[in-house]
């Protein structure tokens, strides 16, 4: 009996460690409430430094697409600005352009007017001329037909009146005949504005041949009247 109890005491200090054992495997398998918080507080700054690094990254990648974007930019716009600069100079050229043409028009204009006047004297100055030469011409011919007719008809009557004789007679109507003739010839010429003998303008030209004209008229009647 007594045998049997001191081996029951023997094997009570066996179990204890044992238990001893068992209850230090059970902590370290349990960890404590701070070292959860540690391991919680460790995991939330893990998680937050990902997502710090995911935002970098987004933002590296936002910075270089902006930059790309700015270069863009400025290249466009430099080029708008050379574009801007040719189309100035271009529409300042088109503004010079467009400025000779309107002087050149204006001038063309003038000149037409000129010209359109200066023709409408001329028509003015030709129309004047063939009313005054249609009438003198028809006066003209009517007084050397009867001229001619009259001095014909008294040189067969008698051959022997006259100052000049028969011959001088009729020589001096045919002198009176080219002297009406040239006579309105330089009416003529005075009419259309065109340099003749005289200098002092058309007035002194137009008397000139209405002089020389009167002047052959006259010899012409005075053949006819028998009174040279």
């Amino acid at each position: 009996m007594a045998n049997d109890t001191d081996a029951d005491h023997e094997e009570e200090p066996a179990d204890a460690d044992s238990d001893a054992d068992v209850d230090s495997t059970a902590v370290d398998d349990h960890p404590t409430e701070r070292e959860r918080e540690f391991a919680q507080m460790q995991r939330r700054l893990n998680e937050r430094e990902m997502g710090l690094d995911q935002r970098s990254a987004e933002l590296d990648r936002r910075e270089e697409q902006i930059d790309a974007r700015e270069e863009e930019l400025d290249r466009r716009e430099t080029e708008l600005d050379e574009r801007e600069y040719q189309l100035d100079e271009r529409e300042a050229a088109l503004d010079d352009r467009e400025t000779d043409l309107d002087e050149r028009e204006a001038e063309l204009t003038e000149y037409d007017a000129q010209l359109s006047d200066r023709a409408a004297k001329l028509d003015e100055h030709e129309e004047t001329l063939n009313t005054y030469l249609s009438g003198q011409m028809a006066d003209v011919e009517e007084s050397i037909t009867e001229t001619m007719y009259d001095a014909l008809d008294r040189y067969e009557a008698d051959r022997a009146t006259g100052r000049f004789g028969p011959t001088g007679t009729m020589l001096v109507g045919l002198g009176g005949l080219a002297l009406a003739v040239a006579g309105l010839g330089l009416g003529a010429l005075a009419v259309t504005g065109s340099p003749v003998v005289a200098a002092g303008g058309q007035t002194a030209n137009l008397v000139l041949a209405a002089v020389v004209t009167v002047v052959g008229l006259a010899l012409n009647l005075g053949t006819v009247a028998g009174r040279l």
